[in-house]
């Protein structure tokens, strides 16, 4: 059984910080002169240490014009700093301990947040704070550095584009939401890609990246009192910024019907494909969700699948949930056999949906519950994964649920389950996209 987040009242083990709260093993503390928030939870013996740091800063952050600028951003923190070129590292620190360590590192942006981590031997801890503390002040944003990536990232996006199922899903995102910013892709649309300057991405970096917008967790082989000693060592100087985050306080409108897009491509794939709004992620809806999802579509013995591909209607399914802070949209695609039409494949799903009891899905949601816990536990077993599940916590505004989530998976039900597709699947909740190959 998890156990409630504790609200912490004995003093940090390191003068300068504050302990917030605890929950699972994961302690919180906060700096005081700058407001970054740390995370520690310990993994002794293990050898290893990862670092890893949240801004709080994705694509919802975004203003119209200015799509993909986070994801822009994120490429442009692996080029030297002001610190490298101070000190003659021409590949950019983090490239440079990851050719010198072998560390791994990496970094993704999505909706609701930025993160970067690095995952080492423990002896290596000082340097990997260092670099992180050095690219939330002096990422170096001119043309010269701007327009290779530039290059790379439009390059990426028609490669995504290209893809049927990313094609389809960015409309049927775009025509789900009429004002949240969650309309539009992380990696943005191309022409806004083409039109960034340095000048745009210098506002953003010095809008969000910044300690009073961070998480910075420390998990591993290292004692909690040198933890926040390395921390406040690498980021105690760094000052927080008088100005405010900005951020977009949007509610979207109501839907109030079903809405539809196509996309017609020179392509011999065709794709059904049924979006359907769904709460954020953390709660106990989102995880309902999520076992729903599983029992319909996830492998040979679920719903869909037996009915679907097995009797040669579908040749596959492939499913989407995004673990984002607030409602988003989950899509389930649907490649159609050859001679199959979209109608009729998108008239057969929703008999068979209609058609479901609690009995169908029983031994379903059972199975998926023991699947989604075993991979849940199994998550939480070294450092780099630990870190990676945390971070959408952390985005969620809640990392505290983290500790929640094996409960709440205990409690879904079936007939929660049947409730829950009867509402994420009323065509007043949906966006139904085709793609037509010609």
């Amino acid at each position: 059984m998890s156990k409630k987040a504790k609200t912490n009242t004995k003093k940090s083990p390191v003068p300068g910080f504050v302990s917030v709260q605890s929950a699972a093993g994961v302690h919180e503390y906060v700096l005081k002169n700058n407001g970054l928030r740390v995370l520690f939870h310990a993994r002794k013996g293990t050898g290893v240490i990862t670092t890893n740091i949240t801004y709080l800063v994705g694509a919802a952050d975004e203003s119209v014009g200015k799509s993909g600028i986070a994801h822009m951003l994120e490429h442009m923190l692996f080029k030297p700093t002001t610190f490298d070129v101070a000190n003659k590292i021409t590949a950019g620190g983090a490239m440079q301990f990851e050719r010198e360590t072998g560390c791994l590192l990496n970094a993704n942006t999505w909706k609701d947040r930025t993160t970067y981590y690095f995952s080492y031997p423990a002896e290596y801890v000082e340097r990997a704070l260092e670099i992180e503390a050095q690219r939330m002040t002096g990422v170096i944003l001119n043309d010269k550095e701007l327009t290779p990536e530039q290059g790379n990232v439009l390059s990426e996006f028609d490669m995504y584009n290209g893809d049927p199922y990313f094609a389809l899903s960015v409309q049927i995102v775009s025509a789900a939401f009429h004002s949240h910013p969650y309309g539009h892709e992380t990696i943005g649309y191309r022409e806004d890609i083409e039109d960034y300057t340095p000048a745009r991405l210098e506002q953003f970096y010095r809008d969000y990246y910044r300690p009073d917008n961070a998480v910075m967790m420390v998990i591993g082989d290292i004692d909690i009192k040198s933890a926040l000693q390395k921390v406040k060592m690498a980021f105690g100087a760094i000052k927080k910024p008088e100005t405010v985050i900005p951020r977009h306080n949007i509610r979207e409108p109501k839907q109030e019907g079903v809405r539809r897009v196509t996309i017609n491509r020179p392509s011999s794939t065709n794709i059904v494909s049924l979006g359907f709004k769904h709460a954020g992620f953390g709660s106990l809806d989102w995880i309902t969700t999520m076992i729903l999802i599983k029992a319909l579509t996830g492998g040979p013995e679920s719903i869909l699948q037996k009915k679907l591909v097995d009797t040669g209607l579908v040749a596959s399914i492939d499913t989407g949930q995004e673990p984002t802070k607030d409602e988003n949209v989950a899509i389930l695609h649907f490649t159609l056999a050859p001679n199959q039409q979209h109608q009729a494949i998108e008239e057969k799903i929703f008999t068979i949906l209609s058609g479901l009891t609690e009995k169908d899905v029983a031994q379903l949601i059972k199975k998926a519950k023991a699947n989604l816990l075993t991979d849940e536990l199994f998550a939480r077993s070294n450092s780099l994964q630990i870190a990676q599940e945390l971070t959408e916590y952390v985005a969620s505004g809640d990392w505290t649920t983290y500790a929640k989530t094996p409960e709440l998976l205990q409690t879904v039900t079936p007939k929660m389950v049947i409730k829950m597709l009867s509402e994420s699947f009323a065509l007043e909740n949906m966006t139904i996209g085709y793609f037509i190959g010609t």
